[in-house]
């Protein structure tokens, strides 16, 4: 009976941490999600986690029921933080004592040993150490605990019944270590390959496919005003033909840092193909602004030497298109800013034109 227990109790641990990264994930890349509400979210879905624990109990040979409250209520304070494992210790807690039939002693010493696990894990975490070595000192510590709190209930029983005890509730913490850890690995392979697939690989700019989703996430915000810069090289096939493509390349290369440093950190800067950059400022929607802003990168670019791999230097000037949001809207920014481009290049290049 208790490796079928096991069984259903680790199907359920394996079942809520898999879907529950999955949802984790999208929540923490929604820019709509503030960090205090992605907090009091995963709170609660662990909270109902620990209520299905609660649902799935081991029977010991002395009758007491033994379950995993403690394993969400870890989970939400590593994930989390004390927010997260406050809202998962109340709503187990409040969960303990309206399927209590009726309130008793063992109701409060339930409640009590899941307020203790949460300040266990809080404290622990909080210290200098690496997860593996944080997750098992929280382990064993959650662990006597529980098992301080088991023998104020039943007093001391048969010594089988404690080592039952001890090995089913330490197990159970290191299953889900490792099941955490997976994900964990999970979750930073994924994140390094969300980052590559969205950059150029040639300037470390964003690429048209970083570009797109920054800009389509501005898009459904809506609240945010932003600047868009479109920005062409001007005449640059002639370094192409003149030095060869590893000289064009150098150069991009060397346009790309200039662009990067003559803009804000939190500035959107991509790579659009070819010699096509773009550039997105947020809060940035007076024109006087913009305007001071593609002086700069104007200048920078007109004096920067650009050294090719044969040591030659060439010079560079760059024309650029400047939109507005929510001047324009989003579906017709990218176009107005595109004409804008183009009129600058008709006007002579080496400037910037303003879409209307």
């Amino acid at each position: 009976m208790i490796i079928k227990d096991m069984f259903i109790n680790f199907c359920i641990i394996s079942t809520f941490l898999f879907f529950g990264n999955i949802v984790f994930r999208n929540w923490r890349s929604n820019p709509r999600i503030s960090p205090f509400v992605l907090s009091c979210l995963t709170g609660a879905f662990l909270g109902l986690f620990g209520i299905i624990q609660m649902h799935f109990t081991f029977k010991l040979d002395n009758g007491t029921l033994l379950d995993l409250r403690q394993i969400p209520i870890i989970v939400a304070t590593v994930l989390g933080g004390g927010i997260s494992g406050t809202i998962t210790t109340l709503i187990i807690s409040i969960a303990r004592l309206w399927l209590s039939a009726p309130i008793s002693i063992v109701s409060f010493l339930g409640i009590a040993n899941a307020c203790m696990t949460l300040l266990i894990t809080y404290l622990v975490f909080r210290t200098r150490q690496s997860f593996s070595r944080k997750w098992i000192i929280t382990s064993l510590i959650s662990t006597l605990n529980s098992l301080f709190f088991f023998l104020i209930w039943s007093g001391f029983t048969k010594e089988t019944t404690l080592i039952l005890f001890i090995l089913i509730l330490f197990s159970s913490f290191i299953f889900t270590y490792l099941l955490i850890e997976r994900l964990r690995r999970y979750n930073q392979l994924y994140d390094a390959m969300s980052q590559e697939v969205q950059l150029d690989f040639l300037t470390g700019l964003y690429n048209y496919r970083g570009f797109e989703m920054k800009y389509n996430q501005l898009s459904q915000e809506k609240h945010i005003p932003f600047a868009l810069f479109l920005l062409d090289i001007d005449h640059f096939k002639m370094i192409n033909d003149q030095y060869g493509h590893s000289a064009g390349d150098a150069v991009l290369v060397q346009f790309a840092e200039v662009l990067r440093r003559s803009v804000r950190v939190c500035d959107h800067c991509s790579r659009k193909g070819g010699e096509e950059f773009s550039l997105i400022l947020e809060h940035v929607e007076q024109q006087a602004e913009a305007i001071e802003w593609a002086e700069n990168i104007r200048k920078n670019i007109e004096k920067h030497t650009f050294v090719i791999p044969d040591g030659r230097q060439v010079s560079l000037t760059v024309s650029i298109g400047i939109g507005f949001y929510p001047l324009h809207p989003c579906d017709e920014l990218l176009d107005k800013t595109d004409d804008a481009l183009y009129q600058a290049k008709k006007a002579g290049r080496n400037q910037f034109c303003i879409a209307l």
